[in-house]
């Protein structure tokens, strides 16, 4: 669902302007009408005006659009981090994710679609308020608050005055992570904002803000100082002039967080803002400082505010009775009080005060005003917001770390998050297997193999392989077995150890072999034998499969599967130990394994050098080794800025000598730009690639083609970029896809396979036009891009089965005894059958992808199939080839047509993209009868397609391959394509008869109807029209129904078409009785036809002998 949905609703976030300086070395900014690049003023995170002017993937005038991404999922939920529900469509609710946009369901949780899609620059929701009194107004705060390692972030505020439909962003851009949107109940305009700003450093941008003109202006009416954010804001239900505003001192860095301090606090505002005080001190609120609040109020009574409050002296719940003039310590349950980083949420219930909420570690409430806790039953764990409908306690939404939920039963039962690609994914990796697994471990979740492709259209989560315990790092398979896998379970460095496990999905066995098992919570980093990354890299070795590369501060080697483990360097980092301490408030540690520093980040050994190992630290180290680790060379860039993280390795698939290495430094030092460099002589001297990179976007992994020397590939915050001049220039290739945080890259074959921190996996399919792009293409009036060489998947006829014709109505796939999904039918899209998947993974291509080029819109376009001895195989006229294209809107450079949510196909200008199903033509049509749907696929072979474009023809070559798994011959699959060849004739004999039939009725109609034709003309016509019409009876089926038609004695055609399914589900040869059944039919036709022939030339002739006297 999720490329083709984001697509539909709000897709294709980037104009992509001229192919023949994108994809073009050494093309520069003058070429061509690009669109500028940011400048160093504009290029700040948080600034609008650099996401509009980022430069995109495309040259000159030819657009790239026909490229396009699918979402395999898996559908499996993810982090949330706000729920609101409609006020008035008691269906409706919305949550924000983590990083992975803002969703919708119109039916209370059954299916989720995605919203602003396109129109949101960045993909962390961190807040969200619909308006009472109007629900068409809403607004969104972008950037999560809760504040992990991994958290991502946004550029302010956006809204909404249609009900989601558009986005208009309305500014606060420097406020990257905003906590609480609250609109005031009767007057949309009154908005205010809780902005924690920056997570990672000092900013500005914090405190609380309002607008009274919706957005027009803000100004900040609460703040402390840079180091200080707003967490929390609540308005009274009761009175909306009186606000409450938790304020929190807070930094992270990657070697922990500070999570309190004297700056925290809660103050009150009876004047809607204009004034406040702070009331941390009031009687009976804890003594000294204070972390991080939870704040909440019930329509029930507007006199009581509950805070739950991480606190040096008591942490826990508190309660006034007045407005917060006077507190009492009502609850210190730990199961509420646990984490306060990152949870720390109270919700009083709007319908009575006394029932409290605390979405934690699990769902907590209270019937009790907070003296006691019930533990709730509803999905996973780590809960981290929850919403009640004020008229309906009954009707509620809560989000955690698995995804979002909705209960109509208040909280006895829930709706699945098993429907929602929010997984959030570090590393991605493939195996060899057809078609391809991808596999990735999710944070907070499981670790997952999915399949790339289904023979039955979508990829729903039943055929997702579950492998073990989730949370970081990678799952590799073992290579030539995939029943073995390789991962990190349960966080790489939970509490300090290493948790190398080893999963068998044959028996079901998870076995951990940690590198050194010893867990040391809430201890130093500095006093451990050994210091792993929260991602900690390891390795199959390309040489040796029996050999694994892990890395902690040292290198270790094992060749048993981590029965033992060996050191084979020394401490590869700078060894901070002052970024080795216990992080957190000072009363209050926080140190759960994410916070462990001076590790090495990035371990790669190269794929033509046995021995050949790099090791990048996250704290700005890169060492090499050529001997198996016996001997390390530090290789570290100089003059790079200190902490420079080494974010990724990429050795050339294309020379030993050439390595990339992507860094970032947002998580050390709240710098947010790009560092790309290269070195083509094993580290000895170093070269920038990043300078026309945008200089707001943070590098997270680069990769170079296995095809095309210096394509590149990079993975930032927002998407995926692209190179193909080894870095001289870039262009953004998102396409379709939403701005996701891009963690990991892997070219795959012909595809590109991405790991998102926030919706799963995404697979560019097919990327032969980036491969073949040459400059000399810029000045053709049409190319013809080489396909590639095709592999047949197999074709089951459920893949069709169900739907409808093309609408917004959703239908339901199942096929029997398995789960199904849900869908959108979408007709014939780009020559291919298309299904909007909504809860399930983007189905492949089922055919040959072809694409074309063209500089100008051509008069006459058309494309044929051809096989080996050039005879046409199918033909297709400019009407029956248009490509999908969005139309552009407004000024920000999104495509979207918001009218009617469907793109436009057109054979124009830029990419084009067809794909060839492989199948013959259809028999002819039959008028007034039910189709004979008989369309043989082509045998495995040479094909070519051939363009021709006003007149002027060229063709490319390309093969069809049987599935691999198949052991069927060449010679067996080219004896079942003349068998299937000659049923196909032989329908298309009988059609053509049965047209001869209906063309004689058509003869003789005019003399039947005639009121002036003579009795014994009429008498003969109607002999003719009986003979031909008992032919046609006899022949195919007429019913108009399937209840009708299987009512019918079985006609000569149906029986061929029955055949003709049988050939379709297999490469192999048909068996003897299927050949005796087609032998038996096939003389039954020739009789019929030979019988009917000879009678209507006879009738016929009479009847133009009476016609004639």
């Amino acid at each position: 669902m999720f490329a083709n949905k984001f697509t539909t609703c709000v897709s294709r976030p980037y104009l992509l302007p001229m192919l023949a300086c994108v994809l073009l070395s050494g093309c520069s900014r003058s070429e061509g009408p690009l669109e500028p690049g940011p400048t160093e003023e504009s290029a700040a995170v948080g600034n609008p005006a650099a996401a509009e002017t980022t430069p995109v993937a495309s040259t000159g005038s030819v657009q790239l659009q026909a490229l396009e991404w699918r979402n395999i999922g898996p559908f499996n939920g993810g982090r949330g981090t706000t729920v609101v529900g409609h006020p008035t469509d008691k269906m409706v609710f919305y949550f924000g994710h983590g990083s992975g946009g803002l969703w919708k369901t119109e039916d209370a949780g059954t299916t989720w679609e995605p919203v602003g899609a396109g129109q949101f620059r960045y993909a962390s929701v961190g807040a969200m308020a619909i308006s009472e009194q109007n629900p068409d107004i809403m607004y969104v705060g972008l950037g999560e608050p809760q504040m992990r390692q991994s958290v991502s972030w946004g550029d302010g505020m956006y809204k909404s005055v249609d009900g989601g439909a558009t986005w208009q962003h309305i500014g606060l851009g420097d406020s990257l992570h905003i906590a609480r949107v609250r609109v005031h109940p009767t007057n949309p305009d009154i908005v205010y904002v809780a902005s924690l700003g920056h997570a990672f450093g000092p900013s500005e941008q914090r405190g609380v803000f309002r607008t009274t003109d919706g957005g027009e202006n803000w100004e900040r009416i609460l703040y402390k100082n840079d180091g200080t954010g707003a967490i929390d804001l609540v308005m009274s239900p009761e009175d909306p002039d009186l606000l409450f505003a938790a304020l929190w001192e807070f930094e992270r860095k990657a070697w922990g967080a500070k999570t309190g301090g004297p700056d925290s606090g809660i103050w009150r505002s009876r004047d809607s803002g204009d004034t406040w005080e702070e009331i941390s001190g009031n009687e009976g609120m804890p003594e000294g400082m204070m972390g991080r609040v939870g704040l909440t109020m019930s329509a029930d009574d507007g006199n009581r505010v509950y805070a739950l409050i991480d606190s040096e002296s008591q942490q826990g719940l508190y309660r006034s009775d007045d407005k917060g003039n006077t507190w009492r310590l009502v609850s210190t349950d730990a199961n509420i009080t646990a984490r306060p980083f990152y949870f720390y949420h109270v919700y009083a219930d709007p319908n009575n005060a006394d029932h409290v909420w605390v979405p934690g570690n699990k769902l907590w409430r209270s019937v009790d005003a907070g003296e006691s806790w019930i533990l709730e039953p509803s999905a996973k764990d780590d809960f981290q917001d929850i919403w009640i409908d004020p008229d309906d306690p009954n009707r509620m939404i809560v989000t955690c770390d698995g995804g979002s939920v909705v209960s109509l039963t208040g909280g006895k039962t829930w709706s699945t998050f098993a429907n929602q690609s929010g997984t959030q994914f570090y590393r991605v990796d493939t195996d060899d297997q057809f078609p391809y697994r991808v596999y990735a471990n999710s944070q907070d979740l499981l670790s997952y193999s999915v399949p790339s492709a289904s023979r039955w259209g979508g990829i729903p989560l039943h055929m997702t392989d579950f492998l073990g315990a989730g949370e970081t790092g990678r799952v590799i398979p073992k290579p030539g077995d995939p029943n073995i896998t390789y991962q990190l379970t349960t966080g790489a460095t939970y509490g300090g150890a290493a948790q190398f496990t080893v999963n068998n999905l044959k028996t079901g066995q998870t076995e951990t072999r940690s590198v050194w098992p010893e867990i040391l919570f809430g201890t130093p980093a500095s006093e451990f034998e050994y210091r792993f990354n929260w991602q900690a890299p390891f390795l199959v070795s390309p040489h040796d499969p029996n050999t694994i590369y892990f890395g902690a501060n040292v290198v270790f080697k094992t060749q048993d599967e981590g029965m033992t483990w060996e050191a084979i360097s020394g401490d590869l980092t700078h060894n901070m130990t002052d970024k080795m301490k216990v992080a957190g408030s000072p009363w209050l540690p926080e140190y759960f394994g994410q916070e462990i520093f001076s590790t090495i980040h990035r371990l790669e050994e190269s794929p033509h050098e046995q021995g050949v190992i790099w090791a990048g630290s996250d704290d700005g180290r890169l060492h090499i080794t050529r001997d198996g680790g016996a001997n390390w060379q530090e290789v570290t860039p100089p003059d790079l800025p200190e902490l420079s993280a080494i974010y990724e390795i990429e050795i050339s698939p294309h020379d030993p000598a050439t390595t990339y290495i992507a860094i970032t430094r947002y998580r050390k030092a709240d710098d947010y730009s790009p560092y790309l460099l290269k070195t083509s002589d094993y580290g000895a001297t170093w070269t920038r690639i990043d300078s026309s990179f945008p200089q707001d976007e943070i590098t997270r992994t680069i990769r170079e083609d296995t095809e095309r020397q210096g394509m590149l590939f990079v993975g930032t915050e927002k998407g995926i970029y692209v190179s193909i001049d080894d870095g001289a220039e870039w262009r953004r290739l998102n396409l379709n896809m939403p701005p996701l945080p891009v963690h990991d890259i892997e070219v795959k074959g012909n595809d590109v396979v991405v790991a998102t921190h926030g919706a799963g996996i995404w697979i560019l399919d097919d990327i032969a036009p980036l491969r073949q792009y040459s400059a000399d293409m810029a000045s053709s009036s049409a190319h013809l891009f080489e396909p590639s060489d095709h592999y047949r998947f197999g074709y089951n006829w459920w893949m069709d089965y169900g739907g409808g014709p093309p609408s917004d109505e959703k239908y339901f796939f199942v096929r029997n005894a398995e789960a199904g999904y849900t869908f959108y039918e979408r007709g014939i899209v780009n020559g291919e059958r298309r299904r909007d998947f909504i809860d399930a993974g983007d189905a492949r291509p089922l055919g040959v992808i072809i694409y074309y080029l063209l500089r100008e819109d051509a008069k006459e376009v058309s494309l044929e199939i051809l096989d080996a001895d050039g005879n046409v195989v199918r033909a297709f006229s400019q009407d029956e080839i248009p490509t999908e294209r969005f139309l552009s809107f407004d000024n920000r450079g999104y495509e979207q047509d918001l009218v009617t949510g469907r793109p436009g196909a057109t054979v124009s200008r830029g990419l084009n993209r067809f794909i060839w199903d492989m199948r013959f033509p259809s028999v002819p049509a039959i008028p007034g009868v039910p189709p004979v749907l008989i369309k043989p696929i082509a045998k495995p072979g040479t094909y070519q397609v051939r363009l021709t474009v006003d007149g002027e023809s060229q063709a490319q070559s390309f093969e069809l391959n049987m599935n691999p798994n198949e052991t069927y011959t060449r010679e067996e699959t080219d004896a079942k394509g003349a068998f299937w060849m000659e049923l196909y004739g032989k329908a298309t004999e009988g059609v053509e008869a049965v047209l001869a039939a209906q063309a004689a009725q058509a003869k003789v109609a005019e003399a039947l109807e005639s009121d002036s034709a003579s009795d014994e003309l009429k008498a003969q016509a109607l002999v003719v029209h009986d003979i031909s019409q008992e032919f046609i009876a006899g022949m195919v089926a007429t019913g108009s129904t399937l209840v009708q038609i299987i009512s019918e004695p079985t006609k000569p055609l149906s029986k061929l078409v029955t055949l003709h399914n049988v050939l379709e589900t297999s490469e192999g040869p048909p068996n003897q009785p299927l050949r005796e059944v087609y032998t038996k039919t096939a003389a039954e036709i020739d009789a019929a036809i030979a019988e009917f022939r000879t009678a209507l030339e006879a009738e016929v002739a009479k009847f133009e002998s009476i016609a004639g006297s």
